[in-house]
Formats: C-alpha cells, structure tokens, sequence
C-alpha cells in the first residue's frame, strides 16, 4: 500500500495565515517600541496601528493568491513582511519624533511668581483594603488619609507634623499619584485633576525628595544618567550632549561641581546624595516640590546645609514645598505655615509663629510640650503623651484624639469636630473652640 501525503487544504493555509499575521504584528510593535523616546509620543496608537499596515497588506495579497499553496511559502511571504514593516516602522518612528514638544525644555530653571495658587487639596481620603479570608475578599480598610484639605502657594513652605504613622507620607504619595485616592479633589494651578488618571503633565510640575537618598538612588547608575533619567522619559532627549548640558546646569544649582557627573552614589557623602537627589527633583522645572522628612538621615551640620540650599533655591526660583517632618526644631525653621496631623486628619492649621506661640488644639500642645531640650542640669524627660495611637483601620469615632486627651467632652467621642477659626489665619478642628458646645465644655470642666 502506497501512503499519499495530502493535499494542501483551506483550512491549513488559514492556519498558517494567522500564524504570519500574528508574528508580523508581535515584531513590529516590538521594534516600535524600543527606545526611550517612544514612550513620549503622543498619539503612539495611531502611529503603532500605521506601522502595521504595509507588512499585514502584503500577507493578505498573498494569501488570496496563493490561497492553496501558502503553507508552502508561508516562510518567504513572512520574512519579506517583516522587512517591509520594520523599514516603513522605521519612517513611522521619524515622524513621530517630530511631534514631540521640545519647547517645554528651557535651558535654565523656571522662576514662578510669588503668592500664586499652587496646590488645593479638597477633603481627600487614601484608603488601604484589608484582605482576608480564603477568596482574599475586603473585610476592612485602613483610614491612612480620612478628609484632608490644604492649600500651598508658590514661594511658601507648608510644614506637615504629627506622630509616626499619621498619614504624612501617604498623603505625598497621593499627590504624586502612587497610591490610589478613595476621594476628594486636587486643583493644581486653577485647574482640577481628574484623581482616577493621573496626568503626565502634573509629574513633571510635582517633584519629591525622599528621606533616604541611599536608598532613593540607584547604585548601578552614575549622577549623570540619575540626573538626566527624567528628561529622557518625560522629554524623550537621548543626545548625549544635550544631556550633559541640563545635569551640568542641575549640579551647580545644588553647589555640586562638573567632576561629580560621572561619580557612583557610593562616591558621595550623605549630604552630597541628597543634593543629588534635589538636582533630580528640579530636572522636570517643577512648582511644587514634596520633602519628606529630607533631613532625618543626615548629621545636624549637614542637615543645616541642605536646608539653607532649599531656602536659597525656593527664595531664587519661588518653589513651593510641602515640607514633611517630625523634627519641630526644622519646621519651625522653614516652614511659612504648619499643618499638625494626627490619625489621618488635620488637627489645626496656622502660620508658623502662630502654631508655636499659641498653640490651640490639645495635640499640638501635647506635640509642642514633648519636643526635647538639651538641658546639662535637668535631663529628665518631663512631658510623654499618655496612651497609645489608635488604630487607622478602627479609629475612635468623633474626635480621633479623644482618648488621649485629658480635656475630652461628650460630644468629642460622638460628632467629628469642624474647623474653627480662632484668629486670622488660624484654623482648630477641637469642640473646645466651637460655640455650639460651650455649655458642655463649661460642665466638663466644672467637673475635672
């Protein structure tokens, strides 16, 4: 018996129709996508979708010619598709680098104009699900940011202060989009940002310096390539001239000198990173820049150094900071205004001489009666805050401080409390200040 091999049928040509298409397709995005300043393109669709075309058109003639025989020459069809997609991939990339708006790179560091509306935050909440159970269902939430409001102008520092685990850092998160915002409203410059789609324009406008710069920068990489990152990213530059041009510019911004563009972060000192990690911060021209706790890790003269270079460059180009420390002694120093947190909420807001000559709400006075002072005749620490810090994926209803505070009234552990202002440009979120329970706090404080 003679064994035939069959015949070429429909359905494998098909088969082998899909196969090419589907390889053709996977190549070409491939080689579209490589390179840093793709991903600077505004309409990539479009483009991708055009470099398609030619190589997929040339398969589908070919199949409808070649209907029976395909299987036999699917390889050939292939390969001379993929040379027709990547050249005219290549003529595609060209063009869309035209279209990339090179007029937003200014050769030196934008100046703002002063006492111009920078950030509003409206009643904004941060939320963490808790998971549990076998399916991993929600069963609960930690309440790290639970309605916050804050406005920052240009040339101003806020100060935000509290106990570890208040929601500082979650809150700077959340304004940089890191973390996904429950509610609220953001308005950066008059403008409101859409909190479910965090646009690419407020990440060059909103820059961070974070606390640890060892552990901020990347060891692997030299000050140049750190420096200049954000501007291949976000600009699409990959001349390497140009680059060295802007990190130059950066460095001697922040006192560092043209010997340190191609030094390690190992090579510096902790000082010296962190003034690194400030030039990188102001690669993008940035309005508002977020500091959190940005001198906790280093020695006090070097911490004095990087706050008088923040002064001077906010005084130079009007930056706006949101400062986030729990070191009293550095916000009092550099802050304009100071927000007090506690348990995901802000507990009183004022000017900087306000908060520390009249401080109002019980845990500022707590927070300002617990700063330590250096004292050779009495080292004694006097005054602790009693108790424990609340749960945030429980907190205590009413006022999240009532059972810590020793002036605590009935309406304080029920009704949230609502802000009061006490004096011009003094805001308490306590009971004791409201008018409509005056006549309970009097009773309270008849009976303590």
């Amino acid at each position: 018996m003679i064994y035939q091999v069959p015949q070429d049928t429909g359905s494998v040509s098909i088969i082998f129709f899909i196969l090419v298409l589907l390889l053709n397709i996977g190549i070409t995005l491939f080689f579209m996508n490589l390179g840093d300043k793709m991903q600077v393109i505004k309409h990539r669709r479009l483009f991708f979708s055009c470099s398609l075309i030619p190589g997929n058109i040339f398969v589908l003639i070919v199949f409808l010619i070649e209907f029976v025989n395909f299987s036999s020459i699917y390889l050939t069809t292939f390969l001379i598709s993929i040379i027709i997609s990547l050249v005219f991939g290549q003529f595609i990339k060209i063009i869309a680098y035209r279209t990339i708006p090179r007029e937003k790179i200014n050769e030196k560091l934008m100046k703002l104009e002063k006492d111009k509306d920078l950030l509003e935050v409206r009643n904004l909440k941060v939320y963490y699900p808790l998971l549990g159970g076998f399916l991993k269902r929600q069963i609960g939430s930690v309440k790290a940011v639970d309605g916050v409001s804050l406005k920052i102008k240009s040339g101003q520092t806020l100060g935000i202060v509290g106990e570890s685990g208040c929601g500082k850092t979650t809150l700077a998160k959340a304004l940089l989009g890191l973390v996904e915002i429950e509610s609220g409203e953001i308005i950066f410059q008059g403008k409101k940002i859409d909190i479910k789609k965090y646009p690419r324009e407020l990440r060059e406008k909103i820059q961070i310096v974070f606390q640890d710069p060892d552990a901020s920068l990347n060891p692997r990489m030299k000050v140049i390539d750190i420096i200049t990152e954000s501007l291949k990213n976000l600009y699409g530059i990959t001349d390497k001239k140009e680059l060295r041009k802007h990190a130059l510019r950066l460095l001697n911004s922040v006192s560092l000198k043209r010997e340190h563009l191609d030094r390690y972060p190992d090579e510096f000192s902790g000082g010296q990173k962190q003034r690194v990690v400030i030039a990188r911060a102001l690669a993008t021209n940035p309005n508002l820049i977020i500091l959190d706790e940005p001198t906790s890790a280093l020695d006090v003269s070097v911490q004095a150094q990087i706050l008088n270079l923040l002064k001077n460059l906010q005084r130079t180009y009007n930056y706006g900071y949101l400062f986030i420390t729990h070191n009293l002694s550095v916000v009092q120093y550099i802050a304009d205004h100071i927000a007090v947190m506690y348990l995901g909420r802000i507990v009183e807001f004022g000017s900087t001489e306000q908060i520390f000559s009249n401080p109002v709400h019980p845990y500022t006075k707590a927070l300002l009666n617990s700063d330590i002072k250096i004292d050779p005749d009495d080292q004694e620490i006097k005054f602790v805050i009693e108790g424990e810090v609340p749960t945030p994926i429980n907190p205590p209803p009413g006022c999240h401080f009532n059972p810590r505070c020793e002036c605590c009234v009935e309406s304080c552990r029920s009704e949230i409390p609502r802000f009061i202002e006490i004096e011009p440009d003094h805001y308490v979120c306590c009971h004791l200040y409201d008018h409509q329970y005056k006549d309970q706090v009097r009773e309270s404080l008849i009976i303590k």
